[in-house]
């Protein structure tokens, strides 16, 4: 009986309540965008776990492959491998550099990796896709969605890199403006991207454990160089994105709930208090207040639940339309963010309502029979 009830006191004022499911879908729809926004730029920081490696030997100070630059000598794969725990050393050339036409303004960070062949061998990823993306074949490369956005272009076409047109061998899904990467081969990377006698870094690959007691070696072998682990490395990445998106994230998701739970919060008590009379003759007629308390209950839950729903669809279509006007709009929604931003609403939907409740309950049933 309490949703009959509850539904066609909302539904007694039909403007009112658009209007209210509408203040709510906002405030979820805002919610997720801003997370969604967080989760693709944060993203960026995975990638350190696609590569085939541990550890990164790196030129002393570097903080990570996208913000600073690093020149180590070439030539110590051997004294590297000597160390006690190293099954194999690659060499990385990375520059960032523009594609196509200078003026058009989009780079990327394009990275070969020159793997030796018993060491590829034995290479190996949870994503299969992921050796196709880290390894194309000559006159190939390998962009990231984000700068295929950009660039309008398509597997199968062709981009300008230092001057050489590479045809785009496949497109892999993410990237961000600031953290945008590319990929080619091996003798495409060391031709176009190599300083002579130097490359950018090392990566080592370890075996199980050795890396805490290889570190030490690992700097000693190559001049002026230091050793990062790929979990440092995609830390460094995400503090970044933290520090330039966490309080931003942290305003506009608590905005957002407030202004879920106040229209929640208005359109139960406006809706309630105006019906005190109605609530009062049923407290009159027996109503007890546990029963007054689920009916007010209700109301805010269908009122929250409607706008919750229309708030997830909106933001997933908003999502997509301006991703593809917008590459630089970089989302990733996530089921598990809409649930919990859900979820939270409907909670703070059912502590809004406590007020018009607690006023409720007070009523005198006898103010029914005054002239």
């Amino acid at each position: 009986m309490t949703v009959p009830l509850a539904r066609r006191n909302l539904l007694s004022e039909k403007v009112r309540l658009a209007m209210s499911v509408s203040g709510v879908a906002f405030a979820v729809l805002l919610i997720l965008i801003v997370l969604s926004l967080y989760r693709g730029w944060g993203g960026a920081s995975d990638l350190f776990g696609d590569f085939p490696g541990d550890a990164w030997i790196v030129q002393e100070g570097t903080t990570d492959p996208f913000r600073s630059t690093s020149l180590l000598e070439s030539g110590h794969e051997g004294a590297m491998t000597a160390v006690s725990g190293v099954e194999g050393v690659i060499p990385v050339f990375a520059r960032r550099v523009a594609v196509g036409p200078a003026s058009d303004g989009a780079n990327a960070l394009f990275m070969s990796m020159s793997v030796p062949p018993a060491l590829l061998a034995g290479v190996s990823t949870d994503d299969p896709d992921t050796m196709r993306w880290l390894f194309p074949p000559r006159g190939a490369v390998v962009i990231q969605q984000v700068l295929a956005d950009d660039l309008g272009v398509d597997v199968g076409d062709s981009i300008t890199l230092l001057g050489t047109s590479l045809r785009i061998e496949a497109i892999q899904p993410g990237g961000t403006p600031l953290f945008a990467l590319g990929y080619l081969h091996a003798d495409d990377g060391e031709r176009l991207l190599q300083a002579d006698g130097f490359v950018n870094f090392y990566l080592v690959d370890l075996e199980e454990y050795a890396l805490l007691s290889a570190v030490d070696a690992l700097a000693q072998s190559v001049p002026g160089a230091s050793v990062r682990t790929s979990e440092e490395l995609a830390l460094t990445v995400r503090a970044e994105v933290d520090r330039g998106f966490l309080p931003v994230v942290g305003a506009l998701v608590a905005i957002g709930y407030v202004i879920g739970g106040a229209v929640v919060a208005l359109t139960t008590y406006t809706s309630t208090i105006e019906r005190a009379r109605d609530f009062a003759v049923l407290k009159a007629v027996g109503a007890s207040g546990p029963f007054v308390y689920r009916v007010v209950i209700k109301q805010s839950f269908i009122v929250a639940s409607l706008g919750s729903g229309l708030g997830v669809v909106g933001a997933v279509g908003i999502a997509t339309l301006v991703r593809r006007q917008v590459p630089e709009f970089v989302t990733d929604l996530r089921l598990a963010d809409t649930v919990v931003v859900a979820a939270s609403i409907l909670v703070v939907a059912m502590l809004a309502a406590y007020v018009p409740v607690r006023r409720i309950n007070r009523i005198d049933p006898a103010m029914v029979f005054r002239a």
